[in-house]
């Protein structure tokens, strides 16, 4: 069974040799997707792992948005054709000894899809600001809404397992490239009728600074998650 993670980066810099160093130790290949780092992230990998052949690096000639920088190591990874793609922040807040709990997420359920939530039971929603918290249940309600996966929560958490299979029956060029590119992915999902499950991954923090900020994107999620809730309706019932 072979399993690829994908990684875009954006101001990581040399924080991510770390995390592509504990990442290897659970994959057969890691995909860095620099896209367009200001901390030239692929350059520190380049020195650090020259010559060896589980490495791969994209550097996108213009900044995509997160989602597009996952699309594109999503697109390598196809075409090599791995059993399993996971997916994890280039930020380092998304610890990789966890992604063999995914792989068996997947396999012990026959899920298609398996996605990180830091908020089962947790006491990491302590750490949070009021605002966060808030804004993290507005948005997850959203996804709900939009998605139809009522049992999936913290839609914005990128940690994710995916078989790539189940991939390549999306048409990724459908897909946002910005943060929203979680729960759209969610939507095409639920579209093919694709098993989604969740698993509890606790929050790992780190000192990069995440360039998420929930105030900023709420609005732009209350409307496209509206959409895609009006889009689904339409197409399946």
């Amino acid at each position: 069974m072979k399993i690829f993670a994908v990684i875009p980066c954006y101001n990581v810099g040399k924080y991510i040799i770390n995390l592509v160093n504990q990442t290897l130790k659970h994959v057969d290949k890691v995909i860095i997707i620099d896209d367009c780092c200001p901390l030239k992230t692929s350059e520190f990998v380049e020195k650090e792992f020259m010559g060896n052949d589980k490495i791969y690096i994209i550097k996108n000639k213009k900044n995509l948005g997160v989602g597009g920088a996952v699309i594109e190591g999503y697109k390598y990874s196809i075409f090599h054709n791995p059993d399993f793609l996971v997916k994890l922040d280039g930020d380092g807040q998304m610890d990789p000894e966890y992604i063999n709990l995914f792989l068996k997420k997947a396999i012990n359920e026959s899920a298609d899809y398996v996605k990180g939530n830091r908020f089962f039971f947790s006491k990491d929603i302590l750490n949070m600001s009021l605002i966060r918290i808030i804004g993290n249940i507005g948005v997850s309600f959203l996804g709900k809404i939009s998605t139809g996966y009522w049992d999936i929560f913290d839609f914005t958490n990128g940690y994710t397992l995916i078989k790539t299979q189940t991939l390549k029956k999306i048409n990724l060029s459908q897909l946002k490239n910005n943060y929203f590119f979680e729960t759209d992915l969610l939507y095409h999902l639920n579209l093919i009728n694709a098993k989604v499950r969740d698993i509890y991954i606790p929050a790992k923090y780190s000192k990069v600074k995440s360039n998420l900020k929930i105030r900023k994107i709420f609005f732009y999620f209350f409307f496209y998650n509206m959409l895609n809730f009006i889009k689904r309706i339409y197409k399946k019932f």
